[in-house]
């Protein structure tokens, strides 16, 4: 728990908000910064509202913004504002706009607050735990990791980044909620590949240079995903409490590196029985495999989405990992097995049943050196 006041320094928003969130607090976060007081009300861990004395973060200079009111309907709105009233039940009232823009614009207001926090790197805050001041909140259902990722995405200044991700021999890892996280968070291509790279701790650099985009983007990345929750950084967040929302029990029990061992130990067995069936079957092999993937992709599509297979028998880790994490690891797990399965009862329908006694017996042998510890081969 961070302390209830201070200066907002370099690390700035996501860095004050990230452990209210984890923690599942309840209350006001009020930012200043000269003449301009933000505020962001948090309910049970999730950003629920905010407000701003800005004048250019008000409801009324959006909606003229996305052309749905006029001029004179925001002058309106503004004198009745300076008299107490709140703006958008006035422009509803006076026909201005319907009340679905009304909650529309309202959301859109709430983001861009809570964005335009994510840029500041200088002023004071002051959290206040406690229950919300119901007359002034609307309550506001918006994903609290999709919001702060957003954020960050838009940050431009290097300083800013430099400040969110560490320096370049910061450590990170999959957090214990990542699974939950990255199924429930609209992550972008680059962030589910940077995610899926991930295996154990690494550095910013190790992660950079798994990264296919420049360093600048793959740090801007990095920081997102941990204001968003699916990293943490080593050993700084270690023994901080999280979140969690439901997962399959095995899932969040597995971190990057035991995903990582697991896809080696599928892929070990497989090149083994790869090998086999290519070696008896020769020209008919690749006929084979493809009856094999068009079986188990029957029952898990998901799992085998965009996933290639080399010329020693090995499917595409990356691909993998990607759609692993996203998804309820333990059932797409076992999907593997399953394509093994299918594979092996195949070999008995093609081969016989003693060359593809041959194969399961050296698959059970495999199987039984992995669980005493050997090499995944």
């Amino acid at each position: 728990m961070i302390v209830p006041r201070g200066p907002v320094d370099p690390a700035g928003f996501p860095a004050l908000v990230r452990p209210l969130v984890a923690g599942g607090h309840t209350g006001v976060l009020r930012l200043t910064r000269g003449v301009v007081a933000k505020s962001v009300y948090l309910s049970e861990g999730r950003l629920i509202f905010a407000t701003s004395n800005d004048p250019d973060d008000r409801l009324g200079e959006r909606l003229l913004r996305k052309g749905l009111i006029s001029y004179r309907a925001l002058e309106d709105s503004v004198r009745a504002l300076n008299e107490g009233k709140r703006q958008g039940t006035l422009l509803v009232e006076n026909g201005a706009i319907r009340a679905r823009d009304l909650i529309e614009g309202v959301c859109d207001q709430v983001q861009e607050i809570i964005y335009g926090l994510v840029g500041w790197d200088e002023g004071t805050y002051e959290f206040v735990e406690g229950k919300l001041p119901s007359r002034e909140v609307i309550l506001l259902h918006m994903s609290t990791p999709d919001l702060l990722l957003e954020g960050v995405r838009r940050v431009e200044r290097w300083s800013r980044i430099r400040a969110g991700v560490g320096p370049i021999e910061q450590r990170y890892a999959l957090s214990s909620a990542s699974s939950a996280r990255v199924s429930a968070v609209s992550l972008q291509k680059p962030e589910l590949d940077l995610v899926a790279s991930l295996d154990g701790v690494l550095m910013v650099e190790e992660i950079c240079r798994l990264s296919r985009q420049p360093d600048f983007l793959a740090c801007r990345a990095i920081w997102g995903l941990w204001a968003a929750g699916i990293l943490d950084r080593v050993p700084q967040d270690a023994g901080q409490p999280e979140r969690r929302e439901h997962t399959e029990p095995h899932a969040e029990r597995m971190t990057g590196a035991s995903i990582g061992r697991e896809i080696d130990r599928f892929n070990a067995l497989h090149r083994f029985l790869f090998e086999l069936v290519s070696y008896e079957l020769r020209e008919r092999a690749p006929g084979f495999f493809e009856r094999a993937f068009g079986r188990v992709n029957a029952e898990h599509a998901a799992l085998f989405e965009g996933v290639a297979v080399d010329g020693a028998g090995e499917l595409d880790t990356i691909a993998l990992r990607r759609n692993i994490v996203t998804r309820e690891i333990a059932r797409y797990l076992a999907g593997l097995d399953r394509l093994l399965e299918i594979e092996a009862d195949l070999a008995r329908e093609v081969m016989g049943e003693r060359k593809a006694g041959i194969i399961i017996d050296g698959l059970v042998a495999l199987k039984q050196q992995q669980l005493e510890g050997g090499t995944p081969g």
